[in-house]
């Protein structure tokens, strides 16, 4: 049992919909850390505010062009940039921060192997390079990728590094800005046919990293037992390939089954089994670092998932036994193709490790 370093920040109460209307509230992030001041966790939690806007972090992920052309929409105070996209004057300075506060809190976790979670707004995973990624025609509530920034830091700085993107969304931004990278092990179970209608199993990653992009699409109704075997037969046997030595988890609560925007009929369970295998790596030594970022969850469920999962990562409750069950056969067949890119990858890429 351990400390968890959350930061938070009022700040991101700033990038909001003056008329409350967006999915993508400030309600998340208090609602979450009311449901948390009620779980033993919080005796184990330091709080921790986020660092002033850096758009030398931004510029780990992001071309200077498409930075340059949010800051000038947000200069013109609140709109739409697209059909799910706002910002006003504030969004571009808190999303900056929030990037800034993800580089610092992945080096800081790698460094000392404390657990970090960073309560980010607005989203993150669905920014590209240049802005929408991979043909999607928005944004999808996010600005800027902040798990793309914290595994480019990482990543530069010679750390092996596994982001775990658990949001009902495919992570296309993340996907697109980590392609060609070989440094960093994307891993992302998402729901089939969801916006923004990528993430095919097919998709293995670039030349010279394939096999390090592993997409897992899920039907709508798959359930605990889905994401139980993605933990074992995706996340698990990849890492025993990649061995990272940090994982970044874009960690969405929005496949849970109250979420109005989905239909993965996840419960808190899943959630349970996500902290409670990171928490187990961390405190075996296996891991040196695991930082969390706040992804999607738009229903009733959000907060109590967000709280299993703290819970789950320190240690402070029992693992759910939840039954393992396989997708299906297309993507069994597609996550075996990549993993055995994925060895051939590594075995050329890395020298190997004692």
């Amino acid at each position: 049992m351990g400390l968890l370093r959350l930061v938070y920040d009022e700040r991101h109460r700033l990038h909001r919909d003056p008329g409350d209307r967006h999915p993508e509230g400030v309600w998340r992030v208090e609602r979450a850390l009311e449901e948390l001041r009620e779980s033993p966790a919080w005796s184990h939690v330091d709080t921790v505010g986020a660092p002033e806007p850096d758009y030398g972090a931004v510029l780990l992920a992001h071309d200077p062009e498409y930075v340059e052309w949010i800051r000038v929409e947000c200069s013109r105070g609140f709109h739409y940039v697209d059909a799910d996209t706002y910002v006003n004057e504030h969004t571009c300075d808190v999303a900056a921060s929030f990037a800034a506060a993800s580089r610092d809190a992945a080096l800081a976790s790698a460094e000392t192997g404390t657990p970090w979670f960073v309560m980010a707004r607005p989203g993150g995973h669905h920014a590209g390079r240049r802005g929408p990624a991979m043909g999607a025609p928005t944004l999808g509530f996010c600005v800027f990728d902040y798990a793309s920034v914290a595994a480019r830091v990482l990543a530069d700085r010679g750390y092996r590094v596994a982001v775990l993107d658990f949001d009902a969304h495919h992570g296309n931004g993340t996907q697109e800005i980590l392609w060609e990278d070989y440094r960093v092990l994307h891993l992302d179970a998402h729901q089939r046919w969801l916006y923004p209608g990528t993430g095919s199993v097919e998709d293995v990653g670039g030349p010279g990293a394939e096999g390090t992009k592993i997409n897992v699409p899920l039907y709508p109704g798959s359930g605990d037992g889905h994401y139980a075997w993605f933990l074992l037969e995706v996340v698990e046997r990849a890492r025993t390939v990649f061995r990272p030595d940090v994982f970044v988890v874009f960690a969405g609560f929005d496949a849970h089954r109250d979420d109005g925007l989905t239909q993965l009929e996840a419960t808190e369970r899943a959630y349970a089994l996500f902290g409670s295998y990171l928490g187990r790596l961390l405190e075996s030594g296996e891991l040196r670092g695991v930082v969390s970022i706040l992804g999607g969850g738009y229903g009733r469920g959000m907060a109590r998932s967000f709280r299993s999962y703290v819970e789950g990562l320190l240690g402070l409750a029992e693992e759910p036994r939840v039954v393992p069950v396989s997708p299906g056969r297309f993507v069994e067949q597609g996550v075996g193709r990549a993993l055995e890119l994925l060895s051939s990858t590594v075995r050329s890429r890395y020298p190997p490790r004692v």
